[in-house]
């Protein structure tokens, strides 16, 4: 017979004859925190959708501003197109059609001055532009021998020299075309039948939309100016032939030029502090400065994969065109959203690692703490990235972070300090989490080494944790 002096001297033995409930108390807790923790991805994936919808109410605000200034601009050209009659013969029947050449200027020198201001819609801005434009260059006549054509199909007073611009409605000025001594007044659009558009490396859903709004393309929207050639007094074989103009260019997050030139020189400069090259070539040589950047490019024909001369139906080349065009984005260098979703993919591993800290206090303290009170507080981890989403929209990534982390763990650790009862325990769980937030912090500033960084410390971390562990009898 056991007495009850006995039983009080082992309360092992008294604890492996109690209920279940009481026997298995530490494992049913550890079940029920595996559970919230996974309970509480809903919200996670949640603030994701809200990321994802902010991102696209943000792009729609910019899309707003930018219809009604200028979009991204892209300059083609100028270029001749030639219209020609060619004769195709099938089962003895001779078909007359007409098709297009497209001449490439020889030289083409571009010249750009780009002023930026930002225009808000609400909390959101973009990036607008006015430019002062000038296009100088020379055509090469002699280059349509070439071009296996003969000088008789040709309609010389047909053709039309062209110039195409992604966003018509950014143009404030222009000055006439000087061509060859004489002064051309340009018309809009670009009227020259059987001439592919050019998209690019664009999905065929993207062709679609762009083929229907004629956007996005090479010669969607333009310009054109009617040339007065003779066919007695053919330029083939005249001299080359020199043409200038200018013009005020409106346009939003970008500027692109096409490199149509045999060789293409471009000087760009602009009151942009944070410029982002783009496009299919690096300038030869930049400078970046408090005052803005400046930057040049020169490029050869060779180092495009089109000639001079171009069919005006060949879809590959004219794409190809599409696919060389180079220049500057004049947009922000950080995306809040994108380092908002990265730091909420380490959601989990906050929640999950707060709750171990959490449940080791628990233990030391001999103070349980209710499933309820870790709802608690893995609510106000989550809350957490809604803040950081909102502040970061009005105050940046890096303030807004710095905020909602201190925000949370001050909160969390007051909560802590009063369940169980010591201050020192509660601001110990709010200094860990802080730790926490700073490593996160670091990842998602980091890219190469982002990954191995992230394995060490969770190496670490593990570690500790199995190490505390054992000090519990779980």
């Amino acid at each position: 017979m056991t007495s009850p002096d006995s039983t009080q001297r082992n309360p092992q033995r008294h604890n492996s004859e109690g209920s279940f409930p009481e026997r298995y108390a530490t494992t049913i807790k550890l079940v029920i925190i595996g559970i919230l923790t996974l309970v509480l991805l809903i919200p996670l994936v949640m603030i994701q959708s809200l990321i994802n919808e902010r991102q696209t109410t943000r792009q729609n605000a910019i899309e707003e501003i930018t219809s009604k200034w200028g979009g991204k601009q892209t300059i083609v050209g100028p270029c001749f197109v030639i219209p020609y009659t060619k004769t195709l013969i099938k089962d003895d029947l001779q078909t007359v059609v007409e098709q297009n050449l497209v001449l490439l200027p020889e030289t083409l020198d571009v010249s750009a001055n780009a002023v930026v201001e930002s225009r808000k819609r609400g909390i959101y801005d973009a990036s607008v532009y006015g430019s002062d434009i000038v296009l100088k260059g020379t055509f090469d006549m002699q280059a349509l021998e070439k071009s296996g054509v003969s000088l008789s199909q040709i309609k010389w007073n047909e053709i039309r020299l062209i110039l195409g611009i992604s966003d018509l409605k950014g143009i404030k000025e222009i000055s006439p075309l000087q061509i060859a001594g004489a002064n051309v007044d340009f018309e809009p659009g670009v009227p020259a039948s059987n001439l592919s558009l050019g998209f690019g490396s664009s999905t065929v859903a993207e062709k679609q939309v762009a083929t229907k709004e004629k956007t996005g393309s090479l010669f969607g929207q333009g310009m054109n100016a009617k040339m007065t050639f003779d066919e007695k007094d053919s330029p083939i074989y005249s001299d080359l032939l020199p043409f200038s103009m200018s013009m005020k260019l409106n346009g939003s997050q970008g500027f692109y030029v096409v490199p149509v030139g045999k060789v293409t020189k471009v000087h760009l400069k602009s009151d942009w502090t944070s410029p982002g090259f783009d496009g299919n070539f690096l300038p030869d040589s930049r400078q970046i400065d408090q005052n803005g950047f400046t930057a040049d490019w020169k490029i050869l024909d060779i180092n495009r994969s089109y000639g001079q001369i171009i069919n005006g139906d060949d879809d590959a080349s004219m794409s190809q065109m599409a696919d060389s065009r180079f220049g500057v984005q004049f947009v922000q260098s950080v995306d809040q959203y994108r380092q908002n979703m990265r730091a909420v993919k380490y959601g989990i591993l906050i929640i999950l690692l707060t709750f171990v800290a959490v449940f080791f206090m628990e233990q030391i303290r001999k103070n349980a703490v209710h499933p309820f009170r870790y709802l608690l507080i893995g609510l106000a981890l989550v809350l957490f990235y809604s803040l950081l989403l909102s502040l970061s929209e009005v105050l940046g990534f890096a303030p807004a972070y710095l905020i909602a982390a201190a925000m949370t763990a001050v909160l969390i650790s007051l909560h802590l300090s009063s369940i169980l009862r010591s201050a020192k325990q509660g601001w110990l769980v709010g200094a860990l989490l802080a730790i926490l937030y700073a490593f996160i912090f670091m990842l998602i500033h980091m890219e190469s080494y982002a990954l191995l960084a992230g394995s060490l410390g969770l190496f670490v971390i593990l570690a500790l944790v199995m190490y505390f562990s054992k000090k519990f009898n779980l």
